[in-house]
């Protein structure tokens, strides 16, 4: 496969596949975001819910902050570490690609 307009059509690949990754990695930290909120009791019980505000939110900022960190997003909060890594480290070759070799394209 050959494309004339190109100016290094052998960086073609490795910048389609780095760009594939970015993709992938953010759509798998959406993805994990995305079940934390889904999961996440953003209400509490009905006795807290007729606290003044200040309480209620004081009580739901603390619940909040304590379910983010539990052993029941574990998973979640790794696949958006992970995947943030890959992200950035995706991103910096595409520049690193881009900066030193030139557009492919």
């Amino acid at each position: 496969m050959k494309y004339e307009w190109a100016n290094n059509p052998h960086l073609f690949i490795p910048i389609t596949a780095c760009v594939v990754v970015l993709a992938l990695s953010f759509a798998a930290m959406f993805v994990a975001l995305l079940s934390i909120i889904l999961r996440t009791d953003f209400y509490g019980s009905i006795d807290d819910q007729n606290l003044p505000w200040g309480e209620r939110l004081g009580k739901r900022d603390a619940r909040l902050r304590a379910g983010f960190w539990s052993a029941r997003f574990l998973m979640p909060r790794r696949v958006i570490a992970y995947g943030a890594v890959v992200f950035f480290c995706s991103f910096g070759a595409v520049e690193l690609i881009l900066t030193v070799f030139g557009h492919p394209s």
